[in-house]
């Protein structure tokens, strides 16, 4: 009698790989097909758009004659801020809180890292750049740490909270650069530059003599808060997983009275996940100034980094690896927009297009998968599982056997 051979189970690392990896996919898949069908709709040609954004954003199917490592460069740069934002919204939301405000502690920590380094523009590196960089954690800190403190302290939620204080960092960088101390000059909207001891070096040299890839290396704007901006992964996925901090962070996201239950104390864990997020923004912001502008301006008065790292953070599931490939990605739009104008025609701003659209993607599955985690809310299963064979039927009176006298 011959027995056939039971089919291979996939490994269960597999289907957790491959069942986290659907929800993300899926969604920045959906999004394209429909911004696709929009530019359609409008009578622009998808493919060559799409071909446009992959050149600006990976230097692929350039056909118009962009330098491939330029806007490679240029993708990386927009990166380095996203990942460390995305990190900062993807700590809270491992707590159960919605760090909206990454925006303004990112602003803030830019803030703190001018200031400072106009102040003490006269020290060396090695005590100056330090002094930027910690000063720009210390500023994002304090300032997420207002909507921690009310959060535990009065309940206030902290989507309002984070949302006013985004408002006043906009507002007060205003005014410190129209008009203020930090204004370089009378009518211009920028700051005077930070000293150049206060300033990451960048990875090529910055020298209009020397030609590398075909253009001079001073264009290649990557610096070395690539490397600052991975640090902040790699300390966010091990601070969650490899310490006693990281687990009251999840407990406390899982169940606040569970947590409370297990001797976790619940005020402090939010007050001090909001100062870390801050300090992860702040660390952004300085590493804006301190690698790219040198300066403020009117550019922040715009500036979507800290909203986009929402959809970094949902994109990315909360670990540093997929925030990092989320970064990537939304860099790549950034950096994609204008060639993409350029080259197809196509408006610059189907690019905020497409990001709204995953990450309408995104929320819609959370809010199914939150629907199920509601009482109340989750739709009743449609059939047994197969480990519950359904009930035997009852025995109505009728079916009862007579007893024997």
């Amino acid at each position: 009698m011959s027995t056939r051979p039971r089919p291979r189970s996939t490994p269960p690392a597999i289907r957790r790989l491959t069942s986290g990896l659907a929800m993300p996919l899926g969604s920045v898949l959906l999004a394209f097909v429909v911004d696709g069908l929009l530019v359609g709709v409008t009578g622009g040609n998808p493919f060559a758009a799409y071909g446009a954004l992959l050149c600006g954003g990976f230097g692929f199917i350039c056909t118009q004659g962009e330098n491939p490592v330029l806007q490679i460069s240029n993708t990386i740069v927009f990166v380095i801020p996203l990942i460390t934002t995305g990190v900062a919204v993807a700590l809270p939301f491992r707590a159960g809180l919605f760090n909206i405000g990454a925006e303004g502690q990112l602003l803030a920590g830019a803030i703190a890292c001018t200031a400072i380094g106009i102040k003490f523009s006269s020290l060396p590196s090695p005590i100056l750049l330090p002094m930027v960089l910690i000063g720009g954690m210390v500023a994002g800190a304090l300032w997420a740490g207002v909507a921690g403190v009310l959060k535990a302290t009065i309940g206030a939620h902290e989507v309002v909270t984070t949302i006013m204080m985004n408002y006043v960092a906009q507002w007060f960088l205003r005014y410190l650069i129209v008009g203020g101390p930090l204004q370089l000059a009378p009518g211009t909207s920028k700051s005077s530059p930070i000293g150049a001891g206060a300033r990451l070096a960048t990875v090529l040299p910055n020298d209009n003599t020397l030609i590398i890839f075909g253009l001079p290396s001073s264009v290649y704007r990557v610096h070395t808060g690539l490397l600052i901006a991975l640090a902040a992964a790699a300390i966010f996925a091990f601070l969650l997983w490899r310490t006693s901090l990281g687990y009251e962070i999840r407990a406390v996201g899982q169940s606040q009275k569970a947590a409370r239950y297990a001797g976790v104390s619940v005020r402090r864990t939010i007050i001090v996940t909001m100062l870390i997020a801050g300090a992860f923004s702040g660390l952004a912001g300085a590493t804006e100034i301190a690698g790219v502008d040198h300066n403020l301006t009117d550019k922040y008065f715009s500036d979507s980094t800290g909203f986009d790292a929402i959809a970094v953070a949902l994109l990315g599931l909360g670990s540093g690896v997929g925030i990092v490939l989320a970064a990537i990605l939304f860099g790549a739009l950034h950096a994609g927009g204008s060639v993409m104008q350029a080259d197809a025609n196509i408006s610059g701003n189907l690019v905020f297009i497409l990001q709204a659209l995953i990450l309408f993607s995104i929320a819609a599955n959370f809010v199914g998968a939150i629907r199920q985690r509601i009482p109340g809310l989750a739709r009743p299963p449609t059939a047994l599982p197969p480990e519950m064979p359904p009930a035997a039927p009852m025995m109505t009176e009728a079916a009862v056997p007579p007893v024997e006298s």
